[in-house]
């Protein structure tokens, strides 16, 4: 739990905290899902298991299955980047490229087939995975250990909506079992483009409703057509919201967070990026904590740090006095704080 140095007092918000969720094992909060799937799955006897993904949960399973002696088949989309690919090579997976439209198809043909354990999402669909979603309840008990009152709200990048539901459901035991007096209200950030949740809410939907979700997105771990029913009940459950940004907005964002010392992706900045659309609604008097979750590390998504307006200056000849002149223009110019 890190508190804000940069964007709260930017915002006038004066407790805002980062969970960062960089420092996981495979740098992704996609290994909370992973350790108590993976761990649930060779209790029952499998060692074969089944993932699809864009990337962060693929590689995550696929550390988690080496660890516990399990093979792992990664079905990975066109868009996960490489390095995520050799990631998961390096763990002892078997990764598979094939395209978008075919993942779903291809990974529940699979998972049908006797020996092997499907490691998908918690959606409502007859091969689903109904134990990860009890790993993202420590969430809630972290949050709640690291400060001295329950947050007021947390904002959650958003896919299938897992990990925000999750949350909700560690916040909602912790108070039923009185280890809070209140729980906060969630609030799901998705790229604009693909925005299931925010349209749902809208349109007072008791199902997640689909999007067409045509236009590209950077943030591309959280673009899905369609989130889960189950994120939609815990914003409603918590009086929380669904909000969504553009790229732009995410760019700025991942380039804010650069400021408070973070390095992180694309969907990760979704929080921040949505961020300063609550601000005005916000309750002044209320001085509870507000959390935004990162939910992994830019390093994994390499590409799209290249999208950043600093260029690396290289000095392959020339003098000494070329670099000095260079350094102490560039130090006295500062960075936009």
């Amino acid at each position: 739990m890190i508190p804000s140095r940069h964007v709260g007092p930017r915002l006038g918000l004066r407790n805002l905290y980062f969970k960062n969720e960089t420092t996981n094992p495979t740098w992704s909060f996609k290994d909370r899902y992973s350790a108590v799937t993976i761990n649930t799955a060779r209790a029952f006897g499998f060692r074969r298991v089944v993932v699809s993904s864009t990337g962060n949960l693929g590689t995550s399973v696929a550390a988690y299955a080496a660890a516990s002696g399990m093979d792992c088949l990664f079905i990975a989309s066109e868009e996960a980047p490489d390095s995520q690919l050799q990631q998961a090579l390096v763990y002892g997976a078997h990764v598979a490229i094939v395209p978008q439209e075919r993942r779903l198809e291809l990974f529940e043909a699979i998972a049908r087939r006797p020996g092997w354990f499907p490691v998908g999402l918690f959606m409502e669909r007859d091969v689903q995975n109904p134990f990860g979603v009890e790993g993202y309840k420590t969430f809630a008990y972290e949050m709640l250990e690291a400060l001295i009152e329950p947050p007021q709200m947390v904002l959650f990048p958003c896919a299938r909506g897992n990990g925000l539901y999750g949350a909700w459901k560690g916040f909602r035991e912790a108070v039923a079992w009185n280890w809070a007096d209140a729980a906060p209200r969630m609030v799901a950030c998705q790229p604009s483009a693909a925005n299931s949740l925010e349209v749902s809410l809208r349109a007072g939907a008791d199902q997640a409703v689909p999007v067409s979700a045509r236009s590209a997105s950077i943030a591309v771990s959280t673009f899905e057509q369609v989130s889960s029913t189950h994120a939609l009940q815990a914003i409603r459950e918590s009086d929380g919201a669904a909000l969504s940004a553009d790229d732009g907005d995410i760019v700025k964002a991942m380039d804010l967070l650069g400021r408070e010392g973070l390095c992180v992706e694309a969907s990760s900045a979704l929080t921040v990026a949505c961020l300063p659309l609550l601000v005005a609604g916000l309750n002044k008097k209320d001085t509870r904590p507000i959390v935004c979750v990162l939910t992994g590390s830019g390093i994994k998504w390499a590409p799209d740090l290249k999208r950043h307006k600093r260029a690396i200056k290289r000095f392959p000849s020339g003098s000494q006095s070329d670099f000095l002149s260079w350094a102490e223009t560039e130090s006295s110019s500062g960075i936009d704080r």
